[in-house]
This record gives C-alpha cells, sequence and structure tokens, in this order.
C-alpha cells in the first residue's frame, strides 16, 4: 500500500515532536527533587581532645538557624535546661526575639525533668507567638519524648544527640545534622504535626486513625530519599529520615528500627558505631531480652565483618556490663567505653560523657539518631534519625570515631574484666 508523501511526511513531523518532547521533559522532572545540603555538627566538651577539624559547634548553629526564622520554628525536645552565662542561653535569647519578631514558636517536650523544663521555658512562656505543649508519652505507651530536632520555615532541619541542655553546648560530646531541604523539613514537620495534635487531646485510637491517611504531599522514606549535593553542588548521594515508636507516627515514615538493622545486615566489610548505651536486656518496662539489634550485630561479626563499639562509662552499670561482656566474647567485635575526664572547674552533674549515636558502615552507608540503642527507645519513646548513603560524610563520621577510638579516653570491655560506673550526679 502505498502511503502519500504529504501523510508521511506528517506523521514523521508528529513523531519528531513527540521524541523531542519526550527528551526534553524527562530530564526536566528530575530536579523536581532538589538536593540536600547536609551539614555534620559536633559538640566538644571544654577541655577535651574531642572536635573534628573544620566541623561546626551545635550552639553556634543553632542560633544561626534560629535568626535566619522570618515564620515558623517547630522544636521537639527531650527537655530544656537553660543556666544563665552558659552556651544555650544565647539560643534561647534567639528564640525569644525571632517570637517578638511575629516568628511563630511551637515547642513540643514530654514529662521527664518536667519542673526545669518549666523554669527554663517560663520566659518564653509569656510571649505571644510561642505556644508550649506536653506530649504524655509515659501514659501513650510507656516510654519518653526522647526526640531532638527542630525545624525552621519548613526548609531547614537539625537532627542530633545533643539535649536542649546548656551542658550538651560544650561539656557533653554530640553529634547532629543541619538538614537544608525542604522535603526532609516538612517530612519532620509532618511527624510533628502529628504528635503536636497528639498532645492537645491525647486520643490515641483517633490518632491511630489519622495515622493510615496518606500524606498530603511526597515525604522522605526509605523507598523515596532525596540526592544529597556538597558544598559544589556535585550529588554524593542519598538521604532519609526514620522515626520511632510506629505507635506515635503516621504509617508512611520509615520506621527507625527497621533503617538501623538494614544498615548493618548491609554492611560487609566494618561497622563502627558509637552510642551511650547498648543493650539487648530490657532497661525499662517488663523485663525480657530483645534481640533484634543484637542479632544484627552478632551476625555481622559472624559474617566477618568488623564490629567496633564505643559505649559511654554510663553503660558500665548492670545488667548492660554484662551484656556487653557477652559481645566482646565475639570474634570480630571489639567494645570499648569512652570516660571523659571531669571539667577543670569541678564536678559537673549530668556532663562530661559519650553521648553521641551514630554509625557508619563500609564507609559508605551511616545514621545519625536521637535514641540509644536498647529497646525502648525504638518500641516506645519518640526519637528520630538521620540515614544517609554518601561516602564523603561517611568519611566525616569516621574521623570523629577514629579520634575517640585510638584516643586516650577510652578501654576497652575485656570479657573477664570488672568496671565501676562512673558518678552521673
Amino acid at each position: 500500500m502505498r502511503i502519500d508523501r504529504h501523510v508521511a511526511q506528517a506523521v514523521m513531523g508528529l513523531l519528531g515532536m513527540v521524541i523531542h518532547t519526550t527528551a526534553v521533559a524527562a530530564p526536566a522532572s528530575a530536579p523536581s527533587i532538589a538536593p540536600a545540603h547536609i551539614q555534620i555538627v559536633e559538640s566538644v566538651p571544654k577541655h577535651s581532645i574531642y572536635g573534628e577539624p573544620g566541623l561546626a559547634r551545635t550552639p553556634d548553629v543553632w542560633r544561626a538557624m534560629i535568626e535566619s526564622a522570618h515564620h515558623r520554628i517547630d522544636i521537639a525536645a527531650f527537655y530544656v535546661a537553660d543556666k544563665p552565662g552558659e552556651a544555650l542561653a544565647p539560643v534561647m535569647h534567639a528564640i525569644a526575639d525571632r517570637a517578638k519578631a511575629g516568628v511563630e514558636i511551637r515547642i513540643l517536650t514530654g514529662p521527664t525533668f518536667a519542673s526545669e523544663t518549666n523554669k527554663s521555658l517560663a520566659p518564653l512562656a509569656k510571649l505571644a507567638n510561642v505556644t508550649i505543649q506536653r506530649l504524655p508519652v509515659d501514659r501513650l505507651t510507656g516510654g519518653v519524648l526522647h526526640a531532638k530536632y527542630f525545624v525552621v520555615d519548613g526548609h531547614a532541619a537539625f537532627i542530633g544527640s545533643a539535649n536542649w541542655d546548656w551542658r550538651a553546648m560544650n561539656q557533653i560530646h554530640e553529634l547532629g545534622a543541619r538538614i537544608d531541604s525542604p522535603r526532609m523539613a516538612r517530612t519532620l514537620d509532618a511527624t510533628f504535626d502529628f504528635d503536636w495534635r497528639l498532645a492537645a487531646d491525647g486520643d490515641l485510637p483517633a490518632a491511630r486513625k489519622r495515622a493510615a491517611e496518606p500524606p498530603t504531599f511526597e515525604p522522605v522514606t526509605r523507598q523515596a530519599p532525596v540526592p544529597v549535593a556538597n558544598a559544589n553542588g556535585r550529588l554524593t548521594g542519598t538521604a532519609f529520615e526514620a522515626f520511632s515508636p510506629p505507635t506515635l507516627m503516621p504509617d508512611w515514615i520509615t520506621t527507625e528500627q527497621s533503617a538501623l538493622v538494614q544498615l548493618i545486615r548491609s554492611a560487609r566489610h566494618d561497622v563502627h558505631l558509637q552510642v551511650m548505651t547498648l543493650s539487648a536486656i530490657n532497661e525499662y518496662g517488663a523485663n525480657g531480652y530483645w534481640p533484634v539489634l543484637d542479632t544484627a550485630l552478632r551476625d555481622a561479626a559472624a559474617r566477618g565483618v568488623t564490629v567496633q563499639i564505643v559505649v559511654a562509662d554510663w553503660a558500665l552499670r548492670q545488667p548492660m556490663q554484662a551484656y556487653l561482656k557477652s559481645l566482646a566474647v565475639l570474634p570480630n567485635i571489639t567494645v570499648k567505653y569512652s570516660h571523659v575526664p571531669a571539667a577543670p572547674r569541678g564536678f559537673i552533674p549530668y556532663a562530661r560523657v559519650e553521648h553521641c549515636k551514630y554509625a557508619v558502615a563500609d564507609g559508605n552507608a551511616l545514621y545519625i539518631g536521637t535514641g540509644n540503642w536498647t529497646r525502648s527507645y525504638f518500641d516506645a519513646s519518640v526519637d528520630a534519625a538521620l540515614f544517609m548513603h554518601d561516602a564523603d560524610t561517611a568519611h566525616t563520621l569516621n574521623d570523629i570515631f577514629e579520634r575517640d577510638w585510638n584516643g586516650p579516653y577510652v578501654h576497652t570491655i575485656e570479657p573477664g574484666g570488672h568496671y565501676n560506673p562512673p558518678r552521673t550526679h
């Protein structure tokens, strides 16, 4: 059958338009996922060896982020402990200044250390534009609101181990991350909104119904991470957030426990982890054994993965010390505890401790969290975490780890040794 030449030309022209449109449109959809910029931030105890060169310090980053706010700041805090003249005070003053400038401030805390929190927040509570609520996690799940994160104007966020405590600014070793990403900030804010509403009505059954509702935006999850770019704009990896506990979160979130297990299971060469406390023996709630992370760590060692663990000397209490020895006896696992020397000014209660919560696998996959590694922090307490696949950031975390691992403050836990827990307060 002959095809008219003009018809053929028209068909070919139409095909050319389709091909051209497809070629142009396909790349155009990719940039809609703007890359995240992530900055590692460290709190360094004064007069200590800690402090990775070139890393920003927690109070400086917090203050700068808060001072940049124009519309709203949402803060999830385990507790608040301010002290005049100490490093948290300028941060608290910055919050007050933004509230006076018309910025909406929402602060969500838990019932733990309520007296100290109320005292520290009293000046803010008097200001217009500041709303403070308490989430009764103890009544809802038997846990605590242990998260430490905040969101600024829906485009920047901070997640890390540092509490809103003057000691966490420069008397405790802490690690966190500033996240510049509207999608990641909105994901954090969505979980904040979920718990904020629950704090207002205390109705967990109603909250569970809301949890099943689909999100009104594209959240960041393990299945849908955001690309990460370095300071030069080069794409270097991906990132997503994860949360605990599932009971107090929307159903669409990535659970922290599952993501952490996946990180450990994916390791083929080495896992470096640093956390204040680590145990498979239930520390809070009903007595029992929690196998999830314990099995992942033991399985990694059995595969030939080198597992190096640093805990705080606060983890030397029993039965946690016995549990750590049960890990230390295994081939390929070495456990050390860190004892930060007292400050020259004398003993400071609840300070001079290793409080970081992070892990690195194979120099590429990493985790920065807000919770300790015992069951209640994953099953009952509100926590948040940042997960990344990014060799550049992993290298930074490994440098921090090596400074501790090879430093003068750590001591290897021997299976047959006996170690005295320190004074904490």
